[in-house]
């Protein structure tokens, strides 16, 4: 008995199992059948909330879920299916007619359900300044629009179509009368042009971007040309990258390599659409700029420096890339400010009316510097009655080297190294010669001449007579003296101012102390000589030079002379000398 209830027991159990499970397969199939066998509606173009200016468009979609014949579509006409749209491969299209205004678009599919608004007034009629209502943007679509097919842009995978990739379709934009000269004719032309991918770039369907673009400025290009994002994240960007690639370049095609605007012969023709060409083509050009090639400087898309830059302008760092020249200037002594800080200082680098690209002729730019840094120089530049040739044609880099010297003041070099390069006959003289003047051996023309300009001929730096005789006063010979002892012309007798004597006699006194007397230089070559004393080979005058024949002895001399008869003198034993009757 005991046995029997239990079994009873448990077969009741098991029918209310079973009952049970029914049940929720009965509230299972209930809820299958009240869901709706799409999960959704995507409308691919014209998206909700567009604003368009063609009455007749395309209108595409897919559904999401399980398949459908038909969606169902009211609000605006449809060309075909009286608003039942065939549902083919999930995708359904049509040509749908707006009305002028918001049109408001309802679908339904396999109990699914959505609505968009599409705002449409006619292109030709919008007044200057037109704005589309509130939550409405302008969406531009292609001009002569037709029905287009998605599998020619989307291709299958697992039995659906992907939406999330576009397969690169050739297309027939090129042909027949709408872009047949796009991609033709060209020596450059980007590479998805050639190879008639047009969608690469351009929505078939539309866009909130002119033109139907996939998407904005930059990031458009940044799609396929990724290596040079990390290149635009510096911190000085080109404009034209910032606002979008096209500005410098076609993205079609091009007379010149990648697709740049020029005019196929140098780059600078494209710089010219924005930058002034003026400041590019004055007398004198920068190497680079004359042959157009911007580049060579300039980095086109973004750089670390300023003005785009391939490399800092301080410290001459961006000339140097090429100058290799001047940068060897810099490992000398002095070098020259305005180098060691920028080279634009001075120079232009793109064209100037002054050779070597100068900011201005030499003259007016040394001064606009040094008038300041030696005002005392310019003075005496100014007021000087007797002017240095290079100094009065402002030919300073005569005498300076611009950028760097081993001579103070930037000198090209140093005593007649420096003023032979000018005086020839001088630099000859002095080479030739065994007695050097003290300045002139030490290389210190500037302790007799005023290399800048002086109130005294031959730039001397103080007063000497010009003329061969001239009576003695001590102010005529203010030069000599401002070195030699001065009592040498005033002491008729001596025996310490001068060797120059016949026994306590003074001959200079005897020369120069006469109405007719002689200046120094009538005996003296004030630069150098192979005669001892300095004494002069010969002495110009007129038309004819008288010599000089100098014969020392160790207590005196003689001298063989065109202007009076040979003559000798001892400072131990007076020569006596006949009196003139």
């Amino acid at each position: 008995m005991k046995k029997e209830k239990k079994q009873g027991v448990m077969l009741m159990i098991v029918l209310a199992v079973a009952c049970l499970l029914v049940l929720v397969a009965n509230q299972q199939s209930a809820r299958a059948q009240d869901a709706p066998a799409v999960k959704d509606i995507v409308i691919v173009s014209p998206p909700n909330g567009a604003f368009v200016t063609d009455r007749t468009v395309f209108l595409a979609g897919h559904v999401v879920g399980d398949k459908v014949d038909n969606v169902t579509l009211k609000g605006v006409a449809v060309k075909e299916g009286n608003g039942k749209l065939a549902v083919k491969n999930n995708t359904f299209g049509t040509m749908i007619t707006l009305n002028k205004g918001v049109n408001v678009l309802d679908f339904t599919a396999g109990g699914a359900k959505k609505q968009i608004k599409i705002y449409y007034t006619p292109g030709d009629k919008l007044p200057k300044g037109f704005k589309p209502p509130k939550g409405f943007k302008r969406f531009y679509i292609h001009t002569k629009v037709g029905p287009l097919t998605c599998t020619e842009c989307h291709k299958k995978r697992r039995g659906k179509i992907n939406f999330q990739r576009v397969t690169p379709a050739r297309f027939n934009c090129t042909t027949g009368n709408c872009h047949p000269k796009m991609g033709k004719g060209a020596p450059h032309v980007h590479g998805p042009v050639g190879a008639g991918v047009c969608i690469s770039c351009h929505n078939p369907h539309g866009s909130f971007e002119r033109l139907e673009l996939e998407r904005t400025g930059q990031d458009l290009c940044l799609v396929c040309h990724e290596a040079k994002r990390k290149e635009f994240n510096q911190a000085v960007i080109h404009p034209p990258v910032e606002e979008g690639c096209v500005d410098c370049h076609d993205p079609h095609q091009s007379k010149m390599r990648f697709q740049l605007r020029g005019d196929g012969k140098m780059v600078s023709s494209l710089c010219f659409n924005c930058h002034e060409e003026d400041i590019f083509t004055k007398k004198h050009q920068h190497g680079p700029v004359g042959t157009g090639d911007c580049i060579a400087c300039h980095l086109p898309h973004a750089s670390a420096n300023q003005k785009l830059l391939i490399a800092p302008p301080e410290e001459g760092q961006l000339c140097f890339e090429c100058h290799e020249n001047v940068k060897k200037q810099l490992a000398r002594k002095n070098v020259h400010e305005p180098v060691e800080e920028d080279c634009s200082t001075c120079h232009d680098p793109h064209s100037s009316d002054t050779r070597f690209q100068l900011v201005s002729p030499p003259k007016e730019l040394c001064a606009s510097c040094h008038e300041d840094v030696s005002p005392e120089i310019y003075e005496t530049i100014s007021t000087a009655k007797y002017k240095h040739e290079p100094v009065a044609k402002g030919e300073c880099n005569k005498c300076h080297a611009p950028h760097g010297s081993d001579v103070t003041s930037l000198l090209k070099g140093k005593g007649i190294k420096l003023c032979g390069n000018c005086h020839q006959d001088l630099g000859d003289e002095i080479a030739d010669s065994k007695y050097l003047h003290g300045p002139v051996k030490t290389g210190s023309c500037n302790e007799c001449h005023n290399v800048h300009g002086s109130q005294f001929s031959r730039l001397l730096i103080r007063y000497f007579p010009e003329e061969f005789y001239t009576e003695y006063k001590q102010d005529k010979y203010d030069l000599c003296f401002g070195c030699h002892n001065k009592g040498v012309a005033q002491n008729r007798s001596t025996t310490k101012l001068t060797n120059f004597r016949n026994g306590d006699y003074n001959l200079h006194f005897f020369h120069v102390n006469r109405k007719k007397g002689r200046s120094c230089i009538a005996c003296h070559n004030p630069h150098a000589s192979n005669q001892a004393k300095h004494i002069r080979y010969e002495v110009p005058f007129g038309r004819w030079s008288y010599p000089i024949e100098f014969s020392p002895t160790k207590t005196g001399g003689g001298c063989v002379v065109g202007c009076h008869a040979p003559k000798k003198y001892d400072r131990v034993k007076p020569v006596p000398y006949e009196k003139k009757k």
